[in-house]
Order: structure tokens, then C-alpha cells, then sequence
């Protein structure tokens, strides 16, 4: 199929010219054609234009699109998205990012495998690697795959083939996408603010039930450039991209184990697959403890909060957190149990913040003089940049 590469640009000159220069050392196929759409946004900066028109691109035709009128974040993303009708697939790429040498082989890969599989919503180019709601590590299980699933997008870097926009843009401007959801949704996705895509793009993945198909290794990687999300640049979204890589093993999704839902926790019937011991329950897995009330919809739970009666218990040792459950190491950190025995009181609370930090941070907690030589080095920077 072809892919074409569509960047979203508006007033960062500095970063536009970064994720180019990083597309022009990329490898594409000798004997393809790769499209370059750079699409701005009506109101930036003139150097963002020069930026895109001073570029040579030798790998198939380049288009600079110059909105007629200032879209915003949303709009624009729309925009950009549409372009689908014109090509196979497209890259979607924001100017903050850069790309790995090898990103084109992947997605290229990757969209063509899972082309069939009406459950696929896009691809994401990002290795992600923390929980999105608590910003803890996030480790998939191996299954030999390069991919693995999980039931919401992310935003540093995507792709889409026709159909996948199609299907999403057909949702959007259905009644299903002002109706009250029919499957979990974390309460966060409502307090984003209206200027933003992704809220919007998440929920379509929740409720049609889809999935996004994310790399292990990064093809891309955030550089946070102040903007709209960011007062001042952030360094959270950097992550090793893959280099050389140029053949990619894929798992279809049914055959996968990492296949997680929109709060990264693993699917209980892929859990069943690695033990037999909840065969017979109907349950869902709460290991981040995040699910609220409303959203444990199971009669049971694999949860890391406190609860009366538990039926069964594990340590918080093994990674993945999953794999605690799998090998049955003994402890006092996951419960299986009714979710009318959770605890829902402040102390229980205090207790799932403390099990779930020291097994993040593998039981290093800082001490306290490190804490004020911390305090105290950032001080002594902000006096300095005064």
C-alpha cells in the first residue's frame, strides 16, 4: 500500500526542521514512492513555512498545505486525518517528534498484516512504556510478537489506513459519540479540555471495543517542545527508538497474549491462557488500582486493593505485575476476590499508593537526604537562571 507521511505544523520552526531532517535519514523502499504532506495551520509563524518550503524531498512528491483559516488542535487533526481518502494509509506526525531510521518498514508492515481486522483502529509509531492515568511503568508480556494491543491511542506519532479513518470518522459524526459509553471508561477521559483530539479518539476505541497495535521498540520519540500541552518542554516522552530492524514479526490479534484494555490492564481471557486457576469466574483485572466502582463491572477482581475475605493473594515481586498471579508467589499485595469485598476507605487508599510505589520503584525509596539535596540543587538552578 502506499503511505503517505503527513506532518502537523504550526509555530515551532525549530521542531519542524528536527522531525525532517529526522524523515529525510530514514530508509524507505528503493523502489516506492513516499509522499511528504506538511500541513500549517493558519496563524503561525512565517519561519514554519520557509521551514517546509526549503525542504528537498527526494523520496516522492512533497505538498505544503496552508490552511485558509486557523483550525486549532482538533480541526487540524481532522484535516490531516482526511487525507486518507487520498492514500492508502497515512502517517500522522506531529511536530515534536522524531522518527527512527527504520519507522517507514515498520508501519508499512504493520498496516498491511492487520489490514484485514476490522477490531484494529491504527497504529501507533510509540513504544509506550508507562501507564498513561498513573504515569507508572508499563510492561506488556512477551508472546514473540513485536506488537502488542492495548484499547486506547497515543499521540506521539500514528497511523491510519483508509478504512480505520473511515470507520472513526463515521463514528464521530454518528449519535455514538455524544451517547454514554457502553463499556468502562476511566473518569479522566472527561476532564480533558474540548481543544484536544485525543479524548475523543480514545473513547471511539473504548466503546466499538478496538484496539491500537503499539511497537515494543520505539519508532518514534516525544522531545515535550513547549506548546500547547507543555509550558516549558518535557522530557518524559523521550525513549530508545529502534535503529536497524527491517522485518517485523506480527501475532495476529487473537493469537496474542498482550492484549490489554483501556485502563492497561491485561484482558482476563488472556490471563486464562497463562493459568487455569479463574477459568470458572467472571472477573477483571484492577493490579494498577485504578478501576473505580463503577467501572469494576465483573462479579470478581484481580485487584491490588485491599479487600475482606479474599479468595486468593500474591506478592508484587515478578514482572510483568501479571506474571505474580500466573506463578502464584505468595504475599499480601494482589487480591482475588468479590468486588463487593473491595475497601473503598482512606486508609485502604493509602495502602494501595504505598504497595503500588515500592513495587514500582523495585523497593528503592529515596532517602531523605537525597530528597533535600534534590530540593536543593533545583533551587540553586532557579536562582541561577534569575
Amino acid at each position: 500500500m502506499q503511505v503517505a507521511l503527513v506532518v502537523n505544523a504550526y509555530n515551532r520552526p525549530q521542531a519542524l526542521a528536527r522531525l525532517l531532517a529526522s524523515l529525510q535519514q530514514a530508509a524507505y523502499p528503493a523502489a516506492g514512492i513516499v509522499p511528504l504532506i506538511i500541513s500549517i495551520d493558519r496563524g503561525g509563524s512565517d519561519e514554519v513555512r520557509r521551514v517546509a518550503d526549503n525542504l528537498a524531498w527526494s523520496y516522492g512528491p512533497k505538498e505544503v498545505i496552508l490552511q485558509k483559516q486557523h483550525l486549532g488542535l482538533v480541526q487540524h487533526f481532522f484535516a490531516c486525518g482526511d487525507l486518507t481518502q487520498r492514500y492508502d494509509a497515512i502517517v500522522y506526525l506531529e511536530d515534536d517528534l522524531t522518527v527512527s531510521p527504520v519507522f517507514y518498514a515498520y508501519t508499512s508492515q504493520a498496516l498491511s498484516f492487520y489490514q484485514p481486522d476490522d477490531r484494529i483502529a491504527g497504529l501507533s509509531l510509540f513504544g509506550l512504556w508507562f501507564n498513561g492515568y498513573t504515569q507508572q511503568p508499563f510492561a506488556p508480556l512477551a508472546d514473540g510478537s513485536d506488537v502488542f494491543f492495548v484499547q486506547v491511542p497515543y499521540t506521539q506519532g500514528l497511523a491510519f489506513t483508509r478504512a480505520h479513518w473511515t470507520n472513526f470518522a463515521a463514528w464521530r459524526h454518528s449519535s455514538l459519540a455524544i451517547a454514554a459509553p457502553s463499556m468502562p471508561l476511566h473518569e479522566a477521559w472527561s476532564r480533558f479540555d474540548r481543544e484536544d483530539w485525543f479524548p475523543l479518539l480514545a473513547k471511539y476505541v473504548i466503546t466499538t471495543d478496538r484496539y491500537f497495535v503499539f511497537p515494543r521498540v520505539s519508532h518514534t520519540t516525544g522531545w515535550g517542545d513547549a506548546g500547547t500541552h507543555f509550558s516549558q518542554a518535557s522530557r518524559f516522552f523521550q525513549v530508545p527508538m529502534q535503529r536497524d530492524k527491517q522485518h517485523y514479526a506480527f501475532n495476529p490479534l487473537d493469537d496474542s497474549v498482550a492484549v490489554y484494555d483501556s485502563f492497561f490492564e491485561l484482558q482476563p481471557d488472556r490471563l486464562n491462557r497463562l493459568t487455569d486457576r479463574w477459568h470458572d469466574y467472571d472477573y477483571t483485572l484492577d493490579l494498577y488500582g485504578i478501576k473505580s466502582r463503577s467501572n469494576l463491572c465483573a462479579q470478581y477482581a484481580l485487584t491490588s486493593r485491599p479487600c475482606h475475605n479474599p479468595i486468593a493473594a500474591f506478592s508484587k515481586t515478578l514482572w510483568p505485575i501479571e506474571m505474580n498471579v500466573v506463578d502464584q508467589v505468595p504475599g499480601v499485595d494482589i487480591h482475588f476476590c468479590r468486588t463487593e469485598d473491595i475497601r473503598w476507605d482512606r486508609l485502604s487508599r493509602l495502602q494501595l499508593w504505598h504497595s503500588n510505589y515500592e513495587y514500582f520503584a523495585r523497593g528503592r525509596t529515596p532517602r531523605l537526604t537525597a530528597v533535600l539535596k534534590l530540593a536543593l540543587a533545583k533551587l540553586l538552578r532557579r536562582v541561577r537562571s534569575h
